[in-house]
């Protein structure tokens, strides 16, 4: 094969390559694990999001009570 042969039928094997559609199943799984995985990663910043709001809460509850108690002794 010659030199012009050799790039024209590259050219035509990547046309080809860009007019292939996927499968429906080969689009379909990676979009419902990135679905999974930002559904994972809501519920996890919404635990941690609970925990640290209730950690809070507790410490603000153990402030008022000893600013009653101190309150109380005067």
């Amino acid at each position: 094969m010659g030199f012009f042969e050799i790039v024209l039928a590259n050219a035509i094997r990547a046309s080809r390559q860009q007019n292939k559609q996927p499968y429906q199943a080969d689009t379909e799984l990676p979009m419902m694990r990135a679905t999974i995985a930002r559904l994972v990663a809501v519920a996890a910043l919404f635990a941690v999001t609970i925990v640290v709001l209730d950690a809070a809460g507790e410490h603000y509850e153990r402030q008022l009570a000893t600013s009653a108690v101190a309150a109380t002794r005067q």
